[in-house]
């Protein structure tokens, strides 16, 4: 989804206050309009490219964001795609079974969304609540997304992921790191027109949702525009020196994405051709499901979401908006989960257990040992009460198996993860549960048949 979350605490110490008080007055239709010309000339002359045709604009209210919101989620997630991604999220630990994790998505759009672009409208909608000249930065990027997608057809792009995990996350970052990039740059071309007052409140907007947020939910987010903007403007990690993208980047981008978040975290993968790093790809031998089970998705997860579970259970907290020390300080990736080469993610299902398979492929036997140590450290807690509601079982979700498994040995460049829910007690058969897999790995085709 192409929301707007104000991660601007950056741009304060570059925005010069403006005189006098804060502009509070209210956006009128008519005043929208003739800002939003002004301001797609100005991003035309930043990217140097020109749109093709008048963007619409809208005022919106909250009833008319949870009415995209939900269309939007129509047209571009279906549900099994939500229970894949609940399902790897809560069997690996990385949330709470019992969470409303799409509830609670909903409360953090909700309460950051300035404004938003819908590209199967071509139409940017300023929420009505929205005061004063600040406004103005949404603008930029709303409408560098609305120039994205007529040159680049946004939909069409993020099509090209298939549903993977990775690399939508990483199409995302391209988009959302675009916006960024040029929002950045209006912003400063233009600090006197943005009293400071006004950026200080927006940077609190939806500020108790992300405290209280796993970074599961907020850290790919925050990622898509500060990692996507550092990717764009070949930094690496955050832009703080608010580098400008070169158009021909960002078209490049765009007309090939990149394939993985491991390409977004570390751009020389991407952008120089003798360090080019693609996936290495994992298959399944899905006719070799156990008996009883049915496959029900498959996945890829990347470094960024990898990163997420080497991180220690006690160091995955919600993230504060409003200290600019948090965003100093944000890393995306670490360590353990660096040197990643590709991964595969299969979820089976029989009634209400599930069953999660993992193969990781690391560039190095030292990279495997990282990862696997770090996993075996911060997985998810194994559930050992009785399968109670009361007692907080989560069927489907609550993980009462988990196992790592190094094919190999200590020089193997493969890390195999299972987790599953499994409401009988006495039911040990996961643990023989597996499915036949094949990677290509250094140029030669490695196999695991049990």
């Amino acid at each position: 989804m192409l929301f707007t979350i104000q991660h601007l605490a950056l741009l304060v110490g570059a925005l010069a206050p403006a005189a006098g008080s804060t502009d509070g007055s209210t956006w009128t239709q008519a005043r929208l309009e003739a800002t939003s010309a002004e301001i797609q000339a100005q991003v035309e002359v930043l990217r140097g490219a020109k749109f093709v045709r008048p963007v619409q604009v809208k005022l919106s209210d909250t009833a008319g964001l949870r009415k995209y919101m939900t269309d939007r989620e129509a047209e571009t997630v279906t549900p099994a795609r939500m229970h894949r991604d609940e399902c790897t999220a809560k069997l690996l630990g990385l949330v709470a079974p019992e969470l409303d994790l799409h509830a609670l998505e909903v409360e953090i759009v909700e309460g950051q969304v300035g404004g938003f672009y819908d590209p199967s409208s071509d139409t940017f909608f300023l929420m009505d609540a929205m005061k004063g000249s600040v406004a103005k930065v949404i603008l930029a990027h709303e409408l560098t997304h609305a120039l994205d997608d007529q040159l680049y057809d946004l939909d069409a792009v993020l099509k090209n992921a298939h549903d993977e995990t990775d690399a939508e996350l990483a199409i995302r970052a391209v988009v959302e790191g675009s916006g960024t990039n040029l929002m950045n740059r209006w912003a400063v071309a233009h600090a006197t027109e943005i009293p400071a007052s006004e950026m200080a409140e927006l940077q609190d907007m939806g500020a108790d949702a992300l405290r209280k947020a796993p970074p599961y939910l907020w850290k790919p987010l925050i990622a898509s525009y500060f990692a996507g903007d550092g990717f764009l403007a070949r930094s690496g990690g955050m832009n703080l020196t608010l580098h400008a993208a070169e158009p021909a980047d960002v078209e490049h981008a765009f007309r090939s994405p990149p394939r993985s978040t491991e390409q977004i975290l570390h751009p020389d993968r991407y952008w120089k051709s003798e360090q080019r790093d693609d996936p290495v790809r994992v298959q399944y031998e899905l006719d070799s499901a156990p008996a009883g089970w049915n496959v029900l998705a498959q996945d890829t997860l990347g470094e960024l979401v990898l990163g997420l579970l080497t991180t220690p259970r006690d160091a995955r907290k919600g993230f504060d908006m409003s200290n600019p020390m948090s965003l100093l300080g944000l890393k995306f990736t670490n360590k353990a989960a660096e040197g990643w080469g590709g991964d595969r993610l299969v979820l089976l299902g029989r009634g209400d257990d599930r069953l999660l398979q993992l193969v990781t492929v690391w560039d190095t036997e030292k990279d495997a040992g990282e990862f696997a140590d770090a996993v075996r450290k911060s997985g998810p807690e194994v559930f050992t009460s009785a399968r109670d509601t009361t007692a907080g079982w989560v069927p489907r979700f609550t993980p009462t198996f988990f196992d790592i498994d190094t094919p190999g040995g200590a020089e193997s460049k493969l890390v195999v993860l299972r987790a599953a829910s499994i409401a009988d007690p006495a039911d040990k058969s996961v643990a023989a549960a597996k499915l036949r897999w094949s990677a290509q790995a250094s140029a030669s085709v490695v196999k695991d048949g049990r």
